[in-house]
């Protein structure tokens, strides 16, 4: 690819010492050269400001930024990192997930090719390193999803996720403390619903997910709890709310037993 468009990776960090070297790493291993890494940092109390720094001073792609005080969750950090991009594209990138090193190169091609603005990909779910993948499997299949789609359940992975900044405009992660852990879900629907988008999703695994005891996003029942709370934030009609709530109840049995 010729003239490269600069890509502004964000990783958000609360003590994640364990895991944040080998996921900086991943993105320095990236094929597709052309981007900056801006790691936003929560007030961590562990060593990552040491790891951070570490990788700061020896590589100029590669930025600190910290919030004013410990947030409590991921949105402020995500909304520092979206405040201080310079590319025309943003992805997002968990502290403890990794990118496979063929990500970015796969992702901008197909996402260039289909002129799409907001896209993502597959992801492989992972709690050993034995389980992690490191070569893509590339495939021409794709998935279109709109803003009534997305509203029966969230099928987009943050670490997944590469939107052009164009359509993201003055919209930011919703920092509310009922929309901890699903703060991705209500920004993805804010993005389709002001401008009419649709998400084109590769059905082609591109990041590992790892799953940790940290995961706060893994409680079933406080999962549907918060799913209500994003529904009845866009939906005031209690027929459209438990519509979309029953067909969330039906994707996750589903969901549940395609990983059986």
């Amino acid at each position: 690819m010729q003239n490269l468009p600069l890509v502004s990776i964000i990783i958000p960090n609360y003590n994640t010492e364990l895991y944040l070297g080998e996921t900086i790493e991943s993105v320095i291993a990236q094929s597709y050269t052309n981007w900056e890494l801006l790691i936003v940092d929560d007030h961590s109390t562990d060593k990552s400001l040491e790891i951070i720094n570490s990788y700061v001073t020896s590589n100029d792609k590669i930025k600190l930024l910290m919030t004013p005080k410990n947030s409590g969750g991921p949105a402020t950090p995500r909304n520092i990192g979206i405040d201080n991009a310079k590319g025309d594209y943003i992805a997002f990138l968990d502290s403890d997930d990794t990118w496979l090193a063929e990500r970015l190169n796969f992702h901008m091609n197909f996402m260039l090719r289909e002129n799409s603005k907001f896209s993502s990909t597959f992801r492989n779910t992972f709690s050993n390193p034995d389980e992690m993948k490191t070569e893509i499997v590339e495939s021409m299949e794709l998935k279109v999803y709109g803003y009534n789609d997305l509203l029966r359940k969230n099928l987009i992975d943050t670490s997944a996720v590469i939107i052009h900044k164009s359509i993201i405009g003055d919209i930011r992660f919703d920092t509310s403390v009922k929309f901890i852990a699903i703060e991705d879900y209500v920004f993805w629907l804010e993005i389709l619903r002001k401008h009419d988008e649709k998400i084109l999703v590769s059905k082609v695994d591109t990041i590992n997910y790892r799953i940790t005891g940290e995961n706060i996003s893994r409680s079933k029942y406080k999962m549907a709890k918060k799913f209500i709370d994003v529904i009845s934030h866009f939906e005031s009609s209690v027929f459209l709310i438990a519509y979309y709530f029953i067909n969330y109840s039906i994707l996750s049995i589903i969901y549940l037993r395609k990983k059986r």
